[in-house]
């Protein structure tokens, strides 16, 4: 299609505003009016008579018409609630509620947003702001005595005791004085054969012939010179409590210095905010080594391994002793995680 040329466009633009149209609708209809110039031309017509048939077609009066009809439009769109209030009481309240109607809208939706993003993004924003704690933030408690919660065993019963063998005895009852109009019933006593094999009684009894008595044992005759008689305990076993506790090298003061430069706060129990104690049990032998450490009581969210993982770590204890030699003992140690 063919294109006007410039100054063929400007000459059908003032034509338009000099037929005093107005300015808003300008563009709008040198628009339209062009694209049917071109249309023309493309038919073969020239230019001075299409010219002629929009001067004719769109005249003065009509684009008057336009203009006018243009701003009764705008009139009404600018004044509905004017005219939908005609002879109402404004006052009222329901004219204010129509006019910021669209305001209101607007900051409904705006703030609907802001509180929706807000909800999305606060888990986001909360791990921005509050960072995991650092290593210098988290404090060790250290309770250096041994604690003894092993699991109550029940005792088993005590043996029945066994009934001493009965001795066989043959009758031989006191004399009795009964009353006269009482039957007096004869009481024959034992022979002196039935006596050398068995005791009197107050019942026959068919026990054990020939028992001799049973002795008490004679209490022991304290000599002047005690010989004192030491126990030495086994190898293999495993003592709860002894004569002297095991300890640390350095003492309690050593071992929590260790514990703080090993131990690490788990991070899943540092975003949880878990604190609480960890229940470590181990043996030390009778060179001082750790053995068989493990956990009997914990808080989780890692702190019971990281607890066993450092009780592991630790150096040669000195050991414990009974009876003056050193022997094997079962250990438990509580260690405090606490966030400061």
């Amino acid at each position: 299609m063919k294109r006007l040329q410039e100054n063929r466009i400007d000459l059908i633009n003032n034509y338009l505003q000099a037929s005093k149209l107005d300015p808003e609708l300008i563009p709008e209809i040198l628009d339209h009016l062009a694209c049917e110039a071109e249309e023309c031309l493309w038919n073969g017509k020239p230019f001075e008579q299409v010219y002629k048939e929009i001067t004719e077609t769109a005249d003065a009066q009509l684009l008057l018409n336009l203009s006018v009809d243009h701003k009764n439009l705008l009139a009404m769109e600018k004044s509905l609630n004017d005219i939908v209030f005609e002879g109402r009481n404004k006052l009222y309240g329901a004219y204010d509620l129509r006019k910021s109607y669209g305001q209101t809208i607007q900051r409904s939706v705006l703030m609907g947003v802001t509180l929706f993003l807000l909800m999305v993004m606060l888990p986001n924003l909360y791990a921005r702001l509050v960072p995991e704690p650092k290593a210098s933030d988290i404090a060790y408690v250290v309770e250096a005595h041994p604690v003894d919660i092993k699991m109550e065993v029940p005792l088993p019963p005590p043996p029945a005791e066994k009934a001493a063998p009965s001795v066989k005895t043959v009758r031989s009852l006191p004399p009795v004085v009964l009353p006269d109009n009482q039957v007096e019933i004869e009481n024959i006593p034992p022979t002196k054969e039935e006596l050398e094999s068995a005791l009197p009684g107050q019942e026959d009894i068919k026990g054990i012939e020939d028992m001799g008595f049973i002795v008490p044992p004679s209490a022991p005759v304290a000599n002047d010179k005690a010989v004192a008689v030491e126990v030495k305990p086994k190898n293999d076993e495993i003592f709860r409590i002894v004569e002297q506790a095991p300890e640390y090298r350095g003492g309690i003061a050593a071992m929590s210095a260790f514990l703080q430069k090993n131990l690490k706060y788990p991070s899943p129990a540092a975003a949880a905010g878990i604190q609480g104690r960890v229940f470590v049990e181990f043996t030390v032998g009778t060179d001082g080594k750790i053995e068989n450490v493990t956990a009997i009581k914990g808080i989780g969210f890692g702190c019971d391994e990281e607890a066993v993982r450092v009780v592991k770590l630790m150096q040669n204890w000195i050991p414990g002793k009974q009876s003056g030699a050193p022997v094997r003992v079962r250990f438990t140690l509580p260690i405090a995680f606490q966030l400061n």
